[in-house]
């Protein structure tokens, strides 16, 4: 289901496109290159954590398949003006949330195929669905009473209480939970996108100058990446910024 719909859809616009598929792909396997290096990930972490990560790295742009935001992306390739219409696809992560449930298995399973890697437990998808909705830093997941049911709400204010709000799972929230890989889905989307620029094969040859996350995520910073990824985010959304101030509020954190 969902390894289909990622593969014929499109996730970059740059250098003729990339699929979802292709590019989701590659972040998971810098996840897994960087969990399972101690290096990187102390071996403490638990393995729950680990698979949460690795799964929630996968998924994380599942908001591109918005027929919305894949117009923008679609006119962006094809060099045409974008439609009136603009999206944040981060914002749209709740439309697809049962669809990621029910992926859960497939994805596992492909993830394994793929990449080798055992899933240990079942999810918990609260937590993956807040990685998907803060990996840019500007939303977050809300829980919010309405009637006898508590529903999942992406909100963006941080600074104010929303309407029946008994819970939240913010950025600052997961960076803490799962440190010091609380900050990989945004790594790894970045470093992805940025071989994608730079037509790179392989991410290996920038992981391995460094030796820890702080270190990899000062690599990034210095390279300049987060600003080559940015300029080609602005193609087919013009207002986005602030990569560079979210990965020096990551590094601060493995400080």
């Amino acid at each position: 289901m969902l390894v289909e719909r990622f593969k014929s859809a499109l996730g970059k616009s740059s250098h003729g496109g990339q699929t979802l598929y292709e590019h989701s792909l590659a972040c998971a396997r810098i996840a897994h290159r960087v969990l399972t290096d101690h290096h990187f990930v102390p071996d403490w972490l638990p393995a729950e954590k680990r698979d949460l990560v690795l799964f929630a790295t996968f998924i994380h742009d599942v908001g591109k398949l918005d027929p919305a935001f894949s117009a923008m992306l679609e006119a962006a390739r094809m060099g045409k003006e974008l439609p009136p219409k603009r999206v944040k696809h981060e914002a749209s992560t709740l439309d697809f949330d049962s669809f990621i449930v029910e992926s859960e298995e497939e994805v596992k399973e492909h993830l394994h195929s793929v990449l080798g890697y055992r899933f240990s437990a079942r999810l918990d998808f609260n937590d993956i669905l807040a990685f998907a909705v803060t990996h840019h830093g500007l939303f977050y997941l809300s829980f919010e009473q309405r009637g006898s049911d508590v529903l999942r709400r992406i909100r963006r204010e941080w600074t104010l209480f929303n309407y029946g709000e008994v819970g939240r799972i913010t950025l600052a929230d997961l960076l803490f939970d799962y440190h010091p890989a609380g900050g990989l889905v945004v790594v790894s989307d970045l470093l992805a996108s940025f071989c994608h620029e730079r037509q790179i094969d392989d991410a290996e040859e920038i992981i391995s100058r460094a030796c820890s996350l702080r270190e990899l995520i000062d690599v990034l910073l210095t390279e300049g990446m987060d600003q080559v990824v940015e300029h080609s985010i602005q193609e087919y959304d013009p207002l986005t910024s602030g990569l560079h101030d979210l990965l020096i509020l990551l590094a601060g954190g493995l400080a």
